[in-house]
């Protein structure tokens, strides 16, 4: 479906001229919000990653200790070899409660900055940081649930991109072989193994576009999760190339900032692993680890601040399609086909 010039509507130019003229008139509280995100995250998820640190910290020791007997007996070895297992039962516990302090920090984020653009648009005084949490906690509940219900839709696409990466990898899909030292790679691997789960990835990406605007819904009509999200979909599929542009330039911001801020935290991992090899006696096997993870942190801790402008595009768009006389005419979630 085409979208029409009109004074309702507006295209991807229009909104995001808006959308930064509304990041500036509001820039306290926007900017506020996001520190209190970057906060959270540091704080919390801080203390999920020490603690894993605390519980892997004897596998770490006991590492060493076999990396230097193996050494000492002129033999090889495998890094973790021993305590592989256990590392992973760790990280099993650790990845769940990060994504959910991600989730946590996104649907604040969301759910501020579409408070605050329903405020710009209808008020110009500005709001103070402590007028939008009074504002945004009684869609807290149901903006989170509507994080957890777009996580999960994701996650199948990202499953089954996995799964087939995991089948070809293990040979297991017939007539698809991989490449060797001597043989190149084949049509089939290329297409199956490389193409199909970025493909199938895609597909997570777009299912993340069309709920995008829910938690934004939730705030305005004050509904239920999934009621949002049924009207997120209605209003994405009612302008498939404005939506498809502001959500694309959404990511590539975020991916931009992500790859910006994790080279910023390679120059803090550099120091940190300085002060970890000072306080353990030199212990490679917990440092190697820690400056993989630090510069990823980094980014993590930080990434509120480019997503609190993304956010405000998001509600900017929720805004412009809720008026838009074409969505209305688009059918409902159980019609969609």
């Amino acid at each position: 479906m085409k979208d029409h010039a009109d004074p309702h509507r507006g295209g991807v130019v229009d909104l995001v001229t808006e959308a930064a003229r509304t990041t500036v008139r509001a820039g306290r509280p926007v900017l506020g919000s996001a520190l209190l995100a970057c906060a959270g995250a540091l704080v919390v998820g801080g203390s999920v990653v020490a603690g894993a640190f605390a519980a892997s910290w004897g596998l770490f020791l006991q590492a060493r200790r076999d990396a230097e007997f193996s050494i000492a007996s002129e033999d090889s070895y495998v890094a973790y070899a021993d305590q592989w297992d256990d590392l992973v039962r760790v990280a099993l516990v650790v990845f769940p409660l990060l994504l959910l302090v991600a989730m946590t920090c996104v649907t604040w984020l969301l759910t501020a900055q579409a408070v605050i653009v329903a405020h710009t648009r209808r008020r110009s005084g500005g709001l103070p940081l402590r007028a939008v949490w009074d504002r945004s906690r009684g869609h807290l509940g149901a903006a989170l649930r509507v994080q957890a219900l777009t996580v999960a839709c994701a996650l199948g696409p990202a499953l089954a991109g996995l799964a087939v990466l995991v089948a070809v990898e293990e040979e297991l899909v017939p007539g698809v072989v991989r490449p060797t030292y001597h043989d190149p790679a084949t049509v089939q691997f290329i297409l199956v193994g490389r193409v199909l789960p970025v493909l199938i990835w895609a597909g997570g990406v777009v299912l993340l576009g069309r709920f995008s605007l829910a938690t934004a819904i939730r705030v305005a009509d004050g509904c239920s999760a999934t009621v949002a999200m049924r009207r997120s979909w209605t209003l994405t599929r009612a302008a498939r190339s404005r939506t498809t542009g502001l959500w694309l330039l959404g990511l590539g911001v975020l991916a931009v900032a992500f790859t910006l801020l994790k080279w910023i935290g390679t120059y803090v991992a550099h120091g940190a692993g300085l002060l970890v090899l000072a306080t353990t006696d030199d212990n490679v096997w917990v440092t190697g680890v820690l400056v993989l993870i630090v510069p990823v942190a980094v980014a993590l801790v930080l990434l509120p601040l480019p997503l609190a402008p993304v956010g405000v595009l998001l509600a900017c768009l929720r805004e412009r399609l809720d008026h838009d006389p074409e969505a209305a005419r688009v059918p409902s979630w159980a019609s969609v086909e």
